[in-house]
This record gives structure tokens, sequence and C-alpha cells, in this order.
């Protein structure tokens, strides 16, 4: 009789269907999921590498000699910042997003050095990767080479990125950053004198 029961037990498929589909269930949300996160940190990116972009090219695109470049203009450039990562940003002082804007000049066969810093963009507190001292030695991205009497602008941004799994406490949240390096087009922009804080 206990073998019967065994036998029909073990030949029954009413249930296969359930369990197959619990069991696949938890890899197509963890596919799911990981597609969502993974779109989400590519656009992510793309916006970085537009904000960067766009920081850096309107200070290189400044005349020093007609209209030198400003704190006031610099500080409005930095509050477009959050409108640029929208709609990755939580308004004018998200805490998530922060920018650095240096000027690096090379002169003779001396290293490169910072020229001035301005940070904002966001409340995120951030350090140049290129350095933070005035008048010192800027650490270039790798492979990156300056001629003498050359200038560069860069614009650096920086993004807290927070996966949606992470508010479930699944995964943890990690720092974004991109670069973007231009020439100044009408002058060197030397004389600006503010510096991050």
């Amino acid at each position: 009789m206990k073998n019967k029961c065994f036998t029909r037990f073990a030949a029954a498929q009413e249930g296969m269907a359930l369990v197959e589909f619990a069991l696949s269930s938890v890899l197509l949300l963890t596919l799911f999921m990981g597609s969502v996160e993974f779109s989400r940190a590519f656009l992510v990116t793309q916006k970085l590498e537009k904000t960067a972009s766009t920081l850096a090219d309107v200070v290189a695109q400044t005349d020093p000699n007609s209209t030198p470049l400003t704190t006031s203009q610099l500080s409005q450039l930095m509050s477009a910042v959050t409108d640029m990562m929208s709609p990755y940003s939580q308004g004018a002082t998200d805490p998530n997003i922060g920018t650095v804007i240096t000027s690096v000049t090379k002169t003779g066969t001396a290293n490169p050095v910072i020229n001035w810093q301005y940070c904002g963009g966001g409340g995120l507190s951030v350090t140049s990767k290129l350095g933070k001292t005035i008048n010192s030695t800027a650490t270039l991205p790798a492979g990156f080479t300056m001629n003498a009497g050359e200038e560069i602008i860069v614009g650096e941004v920086f993004y807290n990125f927070i996966p949606l799994m992470a508010r479930n406490g699944l995964l943890g949240s990690f720092q974004m950053y991109k670069y973007t390096i231009y020439v100044p087009r009408l002058g060197a922009i030397t004389a600006f004198s503010s510096s991050c804080p």
C-alpha cells in the first residue's frame, strides 16, 4: 500500500508548473532588475559626460580680452548643473551631484600647474582628481600631455548613483565620475582668482 501511494505521488504532474515558475521567477526578476539598473547607470553616464562637456566648453568660450570670467558667471553656470542632470537630480542643492571646473597651464618644461578652480553645481562636496592646491602640480589623466604654453579647462562631474535595489538594502550606492578637457578659444583664462573651499 505504501509503495502504491509513493508511486502515485512521484508520478503526479499537477503542481510542476507552479514549482518551475517559483524556481525561475527569482532568476527572471534578477535579470529584469539588473537590466533596469544597467540602463539607468548608462543614461546617467551619458548625462555626466554631457554636463562635464558643457561646463568646460562654456568656460573655454570666454573672451578674457573683452569680458573676463567672473565669479557671478561661474555661479550661474554651476546653478544650471542640476538642470543639465535632470531627471537624475533632486534640485539646486542635490546631495548626489558635485562639480569642479579647473584651469591648468604648462610653462616651458615645468609640470602643468593648477591656476584656479571653482566648485559647485549641487550639494555634494568633492575634490578635483587633478589636485586641489592652487599653483601646485596638476595630476593629469593617464596618457594626457600638455605642450609648453598651453592652457586647458577641465570640467569634472561627480554623481552618487543609488540603484533602485539599494533602497531595499540589496545593493550599495557608488560614485560615478566623468571629466572633459577643452582648450580656451579666445585667449588665456588664467586671471580668474577664485578657488574651491
